[in-house]
């Protein structure tokens, strides 16, 4: 369960990154796309969060 947690926080990380770089280099989706990636962004730095103070290790 830790490691689905980490891999999608990694995941939500790579696609909010990705969507905010194309929307400033690329297009002009305006501010809701924007706001939609930064939100991605936060969700994947608290599940990184998560798995690393929230979660107990598996045994």
């Amino acid at each position: 369960m830790r490691e689905v947690v980490k891999l999608s926080g990694f995941i939500l990380l790579i696609i909010g990154t990705l969507g905010l770089l194309i929307n400033e280099f690329a297009f002009d989706w305006g501010r809701t796309a924007t706001v939609t990636f930064a939100v991605l962004n936060i969700a994947g730095f608290a599940a990184l969060a998560i798995t690393r103070w929230g979660m107990k290790k598996d045994t």
